[in-house]
Formats: C-alpha cells, structure tokens, sequence
C-alpha cells in the first residue's frame, strides 16, 4: 500500500505563490524586481525552503496584484460564514526563520474581508527585535506570557489579558520578556472602511540591535 506524502506548510504556501506567478507569465527574475526580494530567495520561498514573514508575504501578494489569503486557501468562493478548526491553522512563519515569529491564519477561508486574524507566538530565546510599519490598524490581545510593545516613542509592558488597539502606519515592535514565551491574539485591518485587499499592505521592516 502506498502511502501519502505530507508536505509542509512552506511548501504548501510555496507551491501557490509559484502557482500564481505563472499564471500570470511572471518569471522569477520580474516577481524579484518588483518586491525588491533577490530572485534567491523567492525560489527558495517557492520551494518550500525557507518560512516567510507575514511583511515579504504581503509584499509578494501585492506584486503578484493578490491577495495574501490566497496563499493558504485553495477555496475560490466566498461564504457568509467560515469555521477555521483548532487542527485546521495554517502555520506559515516557524519559530526557526530568521525573525522567531510564528503566524498561525486563522481566517484565510473567507477570500474578501475586512480583517486578518491571526495567533502570534514568540519565544524569547529565538525572538529577533523587528519594526513594522503598514497602512491600517492594528489589535494586539495577550493571551500568554509578557511582552515589551513599542509603538512610536512610547513603549508599553504587555501581560495577560492586556489588549492594545493602533495605527499601525506609525513603526512599532514587539519582543517576549521574562521566561515563558508569549502568545496573542492578532487583527490586521487595512483601513479606510473599505474592502482592500490585503495583499495590498507592504510591510516594511528593519532589525534592530537589542
């Protein structure tokens, strides 16, 4: 009996965002021109090789004029209601890539939508000190564990059942402080009142040296 072979979830993603560029006839060396991404690592991302996080995804998704849920849901239509189970969290950005964040999209079956949630983990032994900065707003919930937030010149301390609500245009950063890792609850929404598309927000970040 032959048995199945499961992919990753870089792989996955991979094989969708090298899906949509073929169909639109985009070679490797125009998608890396148009993201400013060296044509290395998209192969790399394409090839299920390396996680991605959730700012090159936004930049890809808009260079491939996309949406970021396209990359996890193999779903075209678009119901009034979705039900995203505990075991059924697309997972795209592992504790090991270069930023120790992981993502887990939570409503990437409903296509057209005014939001993007997600679960954020980081461990403190991992975590990498990263700004963002985007069109829209942003919810941060704690779940677990504690957490320095900053959000322009203003720096924050983040415990358990704290929830901050912001412009996310203005840069802002997070990083896990004491010994247990930290866990929230995450809503990115574009703004504007309107149904942009995600895939629309290009994030940009910069390290920062602890």
């Amino acid at each position: 009996m032959r048995r199945k072979v499961s992919t990753s979830p870089e792989k996955d993603l991979g094989k969708r965002i090298r899906s949509a560029r073929l169909k639109q006839g985009i070679t490797l060396q125009q998608l890396a021109l148009r993201t400013n991404l060296s044509k290395s690592l998209l192969s790399k991302i394409e090839n299920g090789k390396v996680s991605s996080p959730v700012s090159t995804l936004f930049t890809i998704a808009k260079a491939l004029n996309t949406r970021i849920t396209y990359f996890f849901s193999d779903q075209d239509e678009n119901p009034p209601i979705t039900v995203v189970r505990k075991n059924e969290r697309r997972q795209f950005h592992r504790i090991k890539a270069r930023f120790g964040y992981t993502y887990e999209a939570l409503g990437y079956k409903r296509k057209e939508k005014l939001m993007e949630p997600f679960i954020l983990y980081m461990d403190k032994k991992t975590a990498r000190n990263v700004t963002f900065c985007h069109p829209g707003e942003e919810i941060l919930f704690a779940l677990e564990g504690t957490s320095e937030f900053k959000h322009g010149n203003q720096t924050l301390i983040l415990r358990k059942g704290d929830c901050v609500y912001f412009d996310a245009s203005i840069p802002h950063s997070g990083r896990p402080i004491g010994d247990k890792p930290v866990k929230s609850f995450m809503v990115i929404c574009p703004g504007e009142n309107n149904r942009a598309s995600l895939g629309e927000l290009v994030l940009d970040y910069r390290k920062k040296q602890r």
